[in-house]
């Protein structure tokens, strides 16, 4: 009868601990993050003034006049346009996009870190154009301007646009 008591406990044994749940984790974590896209730039200059220039000349800039400064986290497509389709002061001066000067018509070109004449970018109104496309996240540039004054003038009051500098994804 011990033989079959012995038995019985063992078999309870057996039974219980089959029984018995396994202690493992009931959860499991994961931490997701992320960085919200942020794209800006800065310049490090308000204005210049080209003075009092001759008909159909070209006076510019060094081509490293203006910073901009990127502290944008993603890379970025940055064009330069004028916010103006004429220069404005007494009679308004056409402004070609074409960068080409003409009778009361002034065009503008910029060039990115280079040589003038080489890599130089037209400065539109109607469609900018990339000063600097597919520029890396975080990476500064300079760029200049060349000036194409008129053929010839109408008035002698002093002409003026602005030149603007945008990023956008890229």
């Amino acid at each position: 009868m011990k033989k079959y008591i012995v038995s019985i406990v063992l078999a309870l044994g057996l039974l219980l601990t089959l029984a018995t749940p396994a202690f493992a984790a009931t959860t499991a974590d994961v931490t997701v993050t992320f960085t919200p896209q942020s794209i800006a730039i800065a310049d490090d200059q308000a204005s210049y003034d080209f003075g009092v220039v001759d008909a159909s000349t070209t006076p510019y800039t060094a081509t490293d006049w203006c910073t901009i400064t990127n502290t944008s986290n993603i890379q970025t497509d940055i064009t330069i346009a004028v916010t103006g389709n004429t220069w404005t002061g007494g009679t308004a001066y056409t402004h070609d996009d074409g960068g080409s000067p003409g009778a009361n018509t002034v065009g503008l070109l910029s060039n990115r870190d280079g040589t003038w004449g080489v890599g130089d970018v037209i400065v539109k109104y109607a469609s900018p154009n990339y000063i600097y496309e597919n520029c890396p996240a975080t990476t500064n540039f300079s760029y200049g301007l060349k000036l194409y004054v008129p053929t010839s003038f109408t008035d002698y009051v002093e002409k003026t646009n602005t030149v603007r500098v945008s990023a956008a994804a890229g």
